[in-house]
């Protein structure tokens, strides 16, 4: 883009021209005078004033007759100052192919102010902005995509008040590794307990430093109003709920807009995702291996005691709260799944077995289930770790318990590990504000 320059006509002569404003280096967009623009000393006042019979466009001096040989009897005239140039400064500049998105776009101006602004993609996707006030700058909400082309195009004013057409084109770059999304959860639409918190897991690990900008970039809408946080359960998933469970009946809406975030050296986010769920009733049940019992709370009510057998010595049930992460009418258990135990069928304690009513509770394979095989339940502890229950209470609690429904487990010596399932609730209020990198955030409207 060729720097400042203007045409001017000869002494006494006021021709329209074009101009192209004076650009800074990282910035080259370009203006076009919409009305006659005077450069150099004598070509016009800085008022943008039209030439009058006295004072005629020329070299400044007087117009009277005699006055090139000499002194003349009308007073003298003030030379006009020159017009400030008008200075456009863009970021990305006219031309890039490796802009980076998590910049946006800014534009500003000096000698003159900018008057609108349009910018958007290749497929006609516009990109939102904001002018100040003053009109010195302008510049876009949010983060732009990765490998996306804009156009930029406005208006501007130069201190004379002539209008300038802004243009301007350029790419964003392609990095080198992509945050991608791997899963959600809850699934979009659906109903779920109180205890389940909103998780998100990336096809790639953000660098720790940038982690904020990711949480920043996931937005949790609820009704009604509810305060809760982001947090790292690894170096992929990051979960978010509230100090307490929800309360039942609360909506709530997710807003991924993680396209072009900075998440690292040479990893941008690649996606952008919204869903939406809506908080259940509220059930719970607590396992107490203790007393071989599990009772079963509806809205803070006792409802229902069921007899269970949990994990025996060296293969004892895992500890704590857990949250229902998926529900199955049947299952097909083999002992292979099980740390010492047979694969060869016909060899010592192998089995395979389908199992019926099985709620799922950690990702190593915990379930509350029908055991129908099971004579020890209510009385002993003897299962692989799994919670055994009775045909007909096994059948009553699989269909009772949600998706999302918190159960503890108490009485065990191990407790879950983080990330093993939905182990969120094991963790305090200030342990899990810790692990966010943005701190609590406001969810209501």
């Amino acid at each position: 883009m060729a720097r400042q320059h203007g045409r001017d006509g000869s002494a006494g002569a006021a021709r329209r021209v074009t101009v192209r404003p004076a650009w800074r280096r990282a910035a080259q967009l370009t203006a076009v005078a919409a009305a006659a623009t005077l450069l150099a000393a004598g070509c016009g006042s800085s008022s943008g004033s039209k030439p009058s019979a006295a004072h005629p466009a020329g070299n400044g001096a007087s117009s009277a007759p005699g006055a090139a040989g000499g002194s003349s009897s009308s007073a003298p005239t003030t030379p006009s100052v020159p017009a400030t140039p008008l200075v456009l400064n863009a970021k990305p500049a006219d031309g890039t192919t490796d802009a980076d998105p998590s910049q946006g776009i800014q534009l500003s101006a000096a000698g003159g102010k900018i008057e609108s602004v349009s910018a958007q993609d290749s497929k006609g996707n516009k990109v939102a902005g904001t002018l100040a006030a003053d009109g010195s700058s302008w510049a876009s909400s949010g983060t732009l995509n990765i490998s996306s082309s804009y156009t930029v195009t406005g208006k501007a004013l130069d201190s004379t008040g002539a209008e300038k057409d802004i243009s301007a084109k350029f790419t964003t770059l392609t990095p080198q590794k992509r945050l991608g999304l791997q899963s959600y959860f809850p699934n979009d639409g659906t109903t779920v307990g109180v205890g389940q918190p909103v998780s998100v897991t990336f096809t790639n690990p953000p660098n720790v430093k940038d982690r904020a900008n990711v949480e920043k970039a996931m937005t949790v809408t609820t009704t009604p109003h509810v305060e809760g946080a982001w947090s790292w359960i690894s170096a992929t998933q990051v979960d978010w709920r509230p100090q307490n469970y929800w309360a039942s009946g609360t909506k709530v809406s997710v807003q991924m807009n993680l396209n072009g975030v900075k998440a690292g050296d040479i990893t941008f986010g690649s996606f952008t995702k919204g869903f939406n769920f809506t908080v259940g009733r509220d059930q719970r049940a607590v396992v107490d291996t203790k007393h071989y019992m599990m009772h079963v709370y509806q809205d803070g009510k006792d409802i229902k005691e069921i007899p269970t057998d949990t994990g025996m010595s060296g293969y004892s049930t895992w500890g704590g709260t857990m949250v229902v992460l998926d529900k199955e009418p049947m299952i097909e258990m083999k002992s292979c799944s099980v740390p010492g135990f047979s694969c060869t069928p016909g060899v010592g304690n192998y089995y395979d077995l389908k199992v019926y009513n099985d709620v799922h509770l950690t990702n190593s394979g915990t379930y509350i289930h029908q055991a129908e095989w099971d004579s020890h339940i209510g009385t002993d502890n003897t299962s692989h770790g799994c919670v055994h229950l009775k045909p007909a209470d096994a059948t009553w609690f699989y269909n009772f318990i949600h998706v999302g429904d918190p159960v503890t487990i108490n009485g065990e010596p191990d407790q879950v590990h983080t990330g093993n399932g939905f182990t969120d609730w094991n963790e305090s209020w200030k342990t899990w504000l810790a692990g966010s990198a943005a701190g609590l955030s406001t969810a209501g409207q």
